[in-house]
């Protein structure tokens, strides 16, 4: 059987259009008392020039006076107005390099980008602020329909695509290890029992309307958890390509009542810098149904709906909506580096998966390769890089059975300030660069992937998850496939509420250690098994959050030291009326609504959990807990 699940390898760009200088830039308005500077799009936009021509002399004449105010001595407020309502088509994105103190105001207006490609870009920049702007795509980056035919094997599948969505050859062409998933029209998510998705390989136009999927594996090569497809199944095709909008490199991005309708990759994306992002009733949902469909759209992002790598401050999320997000709705974390050899006292080459996220002066964490437990913590006195091809076969070693590093024989020569026991194998990762304070209030997530928190001192409050394809709420560390650290560390999840989550099969298989509505834990390296000797998460508060109508277990906690989980009302689990081969990966029979493994130092109390077919007991503290110091008291099973 071929593996259950696994996300889009991320394209982390490291270039950017830049925007020449052109002459017969748009009148600016003078500069008020407070140095600002303003500039209309309707001034650009003039008989004869397209929006993408207009848009490169406004961004050159912005340019312009960022370059003056920066020889000047300090910066200046800009502002572009676009013009109320207005559409705008564009092939090109809105390239915004090196501003700071800049906003760029929609006034309601929309982008629709003919190009499948990126639509906005920010890099090396700080303080800017995008407003009240929707941003969409015509074409459409993916397409659905509904299975004909598929062949014995359940790998050749039909497809009558719907009225309206595209099957145009670049498209098709496009898709080649995208995602192919079940879906149901009416809950506009994942069938219930549906894998979650199936690598589609290639795509090819039968007819007009008629398209032909190649997957790479068999739909039907099922385990006990996974309903079969059929025809007549509704079913969503996307490939992987560029993201919506991606933040290199900057500080304090603000995106205000922006609106994604499409994207041909991820959604928002933030590499490295400062971070801080602030996102206020952002939508990365859906748009309106193409010209001549009767069937609504039933995909957001071809990918993640937002992902923030190696930022030293994670975003903060107020009044947001997502949903049909590919995979994960939110992501944040930072990279494992895992050790090639010790070169000397407090000297370590260590093989990076890419060029990003760790830098002299970062504290950081160790990582024991056998059991993930904390090794130590210092910080890095010096870093150089150098390319060692004489190593290459040391560094794919390491990669093994991991997602592969794509520097393969880059290498980080790194003097710690206080040497730590590591070896051969071993990792550290910045506890500087891991998107730390990430805060998630008062959003709702329909029909999306994870919202997945690797950093520290996160909360997320007041949150509504429906229809989640798998674990709707996830922290902890992946050290096992994709190397994307941290651990938890001052979490709260709290008062959050949550129905009909876990959707997807795959939660339910022996083979998989994400197995909760609400799941703090680790993924684990290949080849292990069970609940692995580290206490790394830490201090963990789960509170006040409501969940019901859960496929799996409603809370799993494990590998944890300081532990709350107080006043949580949980309703029906297990909701297919049995575990199938959930919990087997930690030698579980699952029975009850919330579990705690591998843990000391916890306070189970006042949860109440309604009994099922499975779940005949509130709270299962497992033998691997230093049960001396875990607590349970007042919870009650009606």
């Amino acid at each position: 059987m071929k593996p259950l699940s696994r996300r889009r390898v991320l394209t982390l760009a490291s270039s950017f259009l830049t925007t020449p200088l052109m002459s017969g830039a748009g009148r600016a308005q003078p500069a008020s008392a407070s140095g600002a500077t303003t500039f209309e799009m309707t001034n650009f936009l003039t008989a004869g020039v397209d929006a993408d021509a207009a848009f490169a002399k406004a961004l050159a004449a912005i340019a312009k006076v960022a370059n003056d105010a920066a020889k000047s001595g300090g910066p200046v407020h800009i502002a572009l107005n676009l013009g109320k309502n207005t559409t705008y088509r564009i092939s090109h994105p809105l390239a915004f390099k090196a501003l700071h103190d800049f906003e760029l105001n929609g006034n309601g207006a929309r982008l629709i980008n003919t190009s499948r490609e990126a639509s906005m870009t920010i890099s090396g920049s700080s303080r800017v602020t995008i407003r009240d702007l929707t941003i969409d795509y015509d074409p459409l980056p993916f397409t659905q329909g509904t299975i004909t035919t598929f062949d014995k094997t359940a790998t050749q599948i039909t497809v009558k695509v719907d009225a309206g969505y595209p099957d145009d050859p670049a498209l098709l062409a496009s898709i080649t290890d995208g995602f192919f998933k079940v879906m149901d029209r009416g809950t506009k998510a994942l069938k219930v029992g549906a894998r979650d998705f199936v690598s589609a390989t290639k795509v090819q136009r039968i007819s007009d309307g008629v398209i032909k999927v190649q997957l790479g594996w068999s739909a039907n090569d099922r385990f006990p958890s996974q309903l079969p497809i059929a025809v007549g199944d509704c079913v969503t095709i996307c490939g992987s390509g560029s993201h919506a909008i991606q933040v290199d490199s900057s500080q304090a991005t603000s995106l205000i009542d922006v609106r994604l309708l499409a994207s041909p990759g991820m959604g928002i994306l933030e590499n490295g810098g400062a971070g801080s992002m602030m996102l206020q009733k952002v939508s990365v949902v859906p748009g309106p149904r193409p010209k001549g469909a009767t069937a609504d759209r039933l995909v957001s992002t071809n990918s993640d709906g937002s992902h923030f790598i190696t930022v030293e401050r994670g975003p903060t999320m107020d009044d947001c909506t997502f949903a049909n997000t590919s995979d994960d709705a939110v992501n944040v974390h930072g990279f494992y580096y895992y050790v090639v050899q010790k070169s000397g006292p407090r000297r370590y080459l260590l093989t990076p998966k890419w060029d990003i996220g760790l830098a002299a002066g970062d504290q950081i964490e160790s990582c024991d390769r056998a059991t993930s437990r904390s090794l130590g913590r210092t910080r890095i006195e010096q870093l150089t890089k150098s390319h060692a091809p004489n190593l290459k076969g040391q560094i794919a070693a390491l990669w093994k059975n991991k997602s592969p590093t794509t520097q393969p024989d880059l290498i980080y020569d790194v003097v710690l300030q206080q040497d730590l026991p590591l070896k051969v194998g071993d990792s550290i990762t910045s506890l500087s660069r891991i998107g730390a304070g990430t805060t998630i209030r008062r959003s709702s997530f329909h029909a999306c992937g994870r919202v997945l928190i690797k950093g520290t001192n996160a909360l997320v409050e007041d949150c509504q998850f429906t229809y989640s394809s798998g674990v709707a709420l996830q922290a902890g560390s992946d050290i096992g496939f994709w190397s994307e650290s941290g651990f938890a560390e001052n979490l709260v999840f709290r008062n959050n509420r949550f129905t009909h989550s876990i959707a997807g099969a795959n939660e339910m298989t022996a083979g998989n250690d994400a197995i909760g509505t609400i799941y703090i834990g680790m993924t684990c390296p290949a080849g292990a098994k069970g609940f692995q000797n580290n206490l790394q998460n830490r201090n963990v508060t789960i509170e006040g959050n409501h969940i019901n109508d859960s496929n799996i277990y409603a809370i799993f906690v494990a590998n944890a030291d300081g532990v709350k989980i107080i006043g949580n009302s949980i309703g029906q689990t297990f909701l297919r009326g049995t575990a199938y081969d959930a919990g087997q990966f930690y030698g579980l029979k699952p029975n009850s609504s919330i579990l705690i493994g591998k843990s000391r130092n916890a306070d189970i109390n006042n949860n109440t959990a309604a009994s099922g077919k499975v779940t005949k007991a509130a709270v299962t503290v497992d033998a691997s807990c230093e049960k001396a110091t875990v607590r349970v008291a007042n919870n009650r099973l009606t």
